[in-house]
């Protein structure tokens, strides 16, 4: 009978390091990333023991596609809630919309990141059946991307009163409260939120090698090389590939808007969402979530597998959702609204960045193929 070596036999290690060490002189030695990524893989599913024996790795459980279809519908809904109550003309009281299809503008713009938000899900459900396909570096980078979303998220909610406050009301009133028979019901919302959130980081933890699973001390570490080493490839492989340059510059331009509408000052804080001081500091929640996605479709553009793929088609669909929603919300208010341009007056004050976000959002239209 033939001897099948341990995945961590001496003959099982001098075997990977010669095909490792022959790769490297074929390639020049620009396959080292990918052997790295191999013995992680063979970390987390060792496939032979001594014997033959297969070591079967445990599948995800049934639950987690239901869980993820869960928390999607929790997100969704609760991001729209959110929408719903703060763009309205009672909040805060007697401040009232300045024509009637005023607040159905807003909205539409405002709920432009829907789409974002079930590609992002629809993509960890259809990998939920498998812990490789989980454990690849867009299911990490989708899960730690809401994980953040939601917690961000979840934290505005509990101090939307105080951040959407309006100087010069005395006493101090916000567009967003809870308090009164209207009130936006906060308990439910942080529990959407923070459950989708936990949920999320809980499946990335487990997708981790066995090592570092077991290491909690080492999570902080790995997030901060993976944000590190995503920052500097942010450019694209390319220049001369439009589709590659395409999302290189959608994940570089969200992660941008995402920092000026949390560290802006207003109007400029508001400029990307046309929310006046309604949601701009809730909004970048999903912009990071679009810079990540983008950067997603980016590396997949660059492995030849954005038209290839599904998960990458449906993330391609997201994001191209979002801008479709996006500039029809916009164009409502513009063409439509009867209150333009005299009541709009945290676009008009910035024109240059009202108009840059447009063109910056039109661009995620822009065709998949070269």
């Amino acid at each position: 009978a033939s001897v099948i070596a341990s995945p961590v036999s001496p003959i099982s290690i001098g075997i990977r390091s010669a095909l490792a060490s022959r790769t490297n002189n074929e390639s020049g030695g620009s396959s080292w990333q990918e052997h790295r990524r191999h013995v992680e893989k063979q970390q987390l599913f060792p496939v032979t023991v001594r014997g033959g024996a297969k070591n079967e790795v445990s599948k995800p459980p049934a639950f987690l596609k239901w869980a993820y279809s869960a928390c999607g519908i929790a997100t969704t809904a609760a991001w729209s809630t959110c929408v719903y109550i703060g763009i309205r003309s009672n909040q805060p009281p007697g401040a009232l919309m300045p024509s009637n299809v005023h607040g159905i503008y807003a909205r539409i713009g405002a709920l432009s990141t829907v789409p974002l938000i079930v590609a992002s899900y629809k993509t960890l459900v259809s990998a939920s059946s498998d812990w490789e396909e989980l454990s690849s570096p867009t299911c990490r980078r989708q899960n730690l991307a809401l994980a953040t979303a939601g917690a961000g998220s979840a934290l505005w909610v509990k101090y939307a009163h105080i951040i959407t406050r309006i100087p010069g009301t005395d006493p101090l009133v916000g567009h967003i409260g809870f308090s009164g028979p209207s009130s936006l019901p906060r308990a439910a919302l942080m529990a959407a939120y923070g459950s989708a959130a936990a949920f999320s980081a809980a499946v990335w933890v487990r997708s981790l090698p066995e090592d570092d699973r077991k290491n909690p001390l080492s999570w902080p570490g790995r997030v901060v090389d993976g944000v590190a080493k995503s920052l500097v490839s942010l450019a694209p492989a390319s220049s001369i590939d439009p589709v590659n340059v395409k999302y290189s510059l959608l994940a570089s331009g969200f992660l941008f808007f995402t920092g000026l509408q949390l560290v802006g000052q207003h109007p400029v804080s508001g400029v990307f969402s046309w929310t006046s001081r309604r949601l701009p500091r809730a909004f970048p929640a999903w912009t990071l979530l679009a810079s990540v996605t983008a950067f997603d479709l980016k590396e997949a553009t660059e492995n030849g597998k954005l038209l290839t793929v599904s998960k990458y088609r449906d993330l391609s669909n997201g994001i191209r959702g979002f801008g479709a929603l996006y500039l029809a919300g916009k164009a409502g208010s513009v063409f439509f609204d009867p209150a333009w341009p005299a009541h709009f007056n945290l676009p008009t004050s910035v024109p240059g960045w009202a108009l840059a976000a447009i063109m910056f959002m039109s661009y995620s239209l822009r065709s998949d193929t070269p």
